[in-house]
């Protein structure tokens, strides 16, 4: 009986229905506690804001990348303005941060958040940026190109105006959307050498964690604040560039957008802050101007340790000076050895180019108040008494001259672009003339006798509304106007062997989407036709080509009459293009693209991404 009794007890115990009511409370209180969990973490994690600024860190290699949210305004400005005040006079006091003074000088500015340069950009390798674009310049037509990232995964934010883009209208706004994937010093700038040159350009540093930087064990310090930004002044370039026969001399170098004049001799200079006994990282890049002269960089009385070209390592070179071509960057190592005090930091053009054009910067040793004798340390520093230059000339065969091909990469060349290329490219590049009235003559450049001009549309995201007709032949041209494509398989290892025949002047030239190993230059004081270059290059005898470890670059000053032998491998399918940076707009002719790929191989813009082209009524509109 008592068994019995249990079993109905275990019954009536089992058939006892579940509080429903209980578990639901249960449920939302632990829902609750998770989402005010949530909240929380959100609430204190920082999230970036409408600017840069919090992208400028130190990076780490454990850490996510961030996503960099950037505004630039682009309007029309001037320097000088009212909140100036007498900043730029002798005791004027320090100018405002609204204040853009320039040399000293009123003029009209481009500028992108009323700053000369642009904003500096610091961001750490694999962020992503979104930049907002907002164009308030009437009468423009802009796109910014992002100097030293190969926008593999992003082809069409390249910023190339009817390649890669379409030209941005005034009153829009664009959101160039990428990921910083290639470590250095770099430059963003519009597209358009004259805008560029009226301030639309600034510095673009992209580093990598501490740990994994090769060259972290030269130096101790990589602040934001040593980086140095270089452009000419002068003359606003406006409509005239490219249409007057002589461009004006530049008046100025501004270093970070300050300079003096001989009409502001007060000016205010840029000012770079060291602790004696520290070792610091410079960066500094060369934005050139309306001329676009060679500059010579300098530091009185200190030595230039030079470990990156075009935000490559080399094997450090210690100099008393650098000189650059425009579009180039360097870092290099200063050792901070010597008497506190304040020294010059001086950047002077080539005097072939312009002569008297120079500007002036301070390196100042900040007073920690310690009362301590320093020694001067210029033993070590009296044994070097060099220059590297990235322009080469007849000084090279100086022994206190480097030379960009005495210059060694830290890192040996791929040994897929050691021998058997897929592809050799020859371009040789020439102006032509023609008599367009009795006292007017009209030049341009040409590049295998073809004048380049852009499509109607963008050949990568609308390639099929350009006619076919637009294209330039694979012969040789005989100066007519047309779309200068040269066709690479994705994959292929290239040479590209570029030669002056002209002898105008040395030329500079960048490659958008690419880096390059630079095998061989040379001057050859006079023109060759291109069946000899080619000849000579098979023979062996055009170079003493290093394919060990060359030099890699995304910029390259060809010599006067000379000639270069750029080798790389075609990875980065889409429409790239070698940009003459002496062209005063968007082209004065002498520009070409490497189609690299076919369209299957593309990556597509999105699908709202925006179209242009050319419209053509109907036959009968009016009728």
């Amino acid at each position: 009986m008592e068994s019995e009794k249990e079993v109905a007890q275990v019954r009536e115990v089992s058939m006892v229905k579940p509080n429903y009511m209980l578990m639901s409370l249960q449920r939302i209180l632990v829902l609750t506690v998770i989402l005010a969990g949530v909240l929380v973490v959100v609430h204190y994690t920082p999230m970036p804001e409408e600017y840069f600024e919090n992208c400028d860190r130190e990076c780490h290699e454990l850490d996510w990348p961030m996503i960099c949210r950037v505004k630039l305004v682009i309007e029309v400005y001037k320097t000088l303005s009212k909140s100036c005040g007498s900043c730029t006079e002798k005791d004027g006091g320090d100018c405002p941060a609204t204040c853009i003074s320039a040399d000293g000088r009123e003029r009209g500015v481009l500028v992108a958040n009323r700053a000369l340069p642009s904003p500096t950009l610091h961001v750490c390798h694999n962020d992503i940026l979104v930049v907002d674009v907002v164009h308030r310049a009437p009468a423009h037509a802009l796109s910014i190109h992002w100097r030293g990232q190969p926008q593999k995964e992003t082809p069409f934010m390249d910023g190339a105006p009817m390649l890669t883009q379409c030209p941005q209208p005034a009153y829009t706004t664009f959101q160039y959307k990428f990921r910083a994937s290639a470590v250095g010093t770099h430059m963003y700038h519009a597209h358009s050498a004259a805008d560029a040159a009226d301030g639309l350009a600034g510095a673009f540093v992209v580093r990598q964690s501490a740990r994994l930087d090769p060259i972290k064990a030269l130096y101790d310090v990589d602040a934001s604040e040593h980086t140095i930004y270089v452009s000419e002044w002068g003359h606003s370039m406006g409509p005239l560039a490219g249409v007057i026969s002589r461009i004006p001399n530049a008046e100025s170098l501004l270093i970070n957008g300050k300079g003096k004049s001989s009409e502001s001799p007060d000016a205010p200079q840029s000012s770079f802050n060291v602790e004696y006994g520290k070792r610091y990282r410079f960066r500094l890049a060369y934005g050139g101007g309306s001329k676009s002269c060679p500059i010579i960089f300098s530091i009185d009385h200190h030595v230039l340790e030079v470990v990156t070209l075009d935000g490559h390592q080399i094997e450090p070179q210690r100099v008393n000076s650098v000189e650059l071509g425009r579009g180039e960057r360097v870092d290099f190592i200063v050792d901070a050895k010597k008497v506190p005090g304040v020294y010059k930091i001086r950047v002077a053009a080539v005097k072939s180019c312009q002569d008297n054009l120079e500007g002036v910067a301070n390196l100042v040793y900040e007073d920690k108040k310690q009362k301590v004798l320093h020694k001067d340390d210029d033993k070590v520093d009296a044994e070097v008494s060099r220059e590297l230059t990235t322009v080469t000339s007849d000084r090279c065969e100086s022994d206190n001259v480097v030379c960009l091909t005495e210059i060694h990469a830290a890192t040996k060349l791929p040994v897929e672009l050691t021998e058997n290329l897929d592809k050799t490219i020859y371009v040789p590049f020439n102006y032509s003339t023609r008599q367009i009235s009795a006292k007017r003559v009209e030049s341009w450049g040409q590049t295998d006798g073809h004048r380049f001009t852009y499509p109607a549309s963008p050949l990568l995201t609308q390639g099929g509304d350009v006619g076919a007709n637009q294209f330039c032949t694979k012969e040789p041209g005989q100066g007519d106007e047309c779309v200068h494509v040269k066709h690479i398989p994705l994959g292929a290892t290239v040479e590209l062997v570029m030669f002056d025949q002209g002898g105008e002047s040395d030329h500079i030239f960048h490659l958008h989407g690419y880096s390059f190993h630079v095998v061989g230059m040379r001057e050859l004081h006079r023109s060759f036709d291109s069946e000899t270059i080619k000849k000579m290059n098979e023979e062996g005898t055009l170079f003493n080509k290093n394919l060990v470890d060359p030099v890699e670059k995304d910029t390259i000053v060809v010599p006067k009459f000379g000639v270069v032998a750029l080798r790389f491998k075609a990875d980065n399918p889409g429409f790239w293009m070698m940009r003459d940076e002496r062209s005063s707009h968007w082209t004065r002719g002498l520009d070409f693209i490497l189609k690299v790929g076919e369209q299957s191989d593309f990556v597509q813009a999105p699908p709202d991404f925006p179209k242009c082209g050319s419209y053509v009524g109907p036959e009968y509109f009016l009728i």
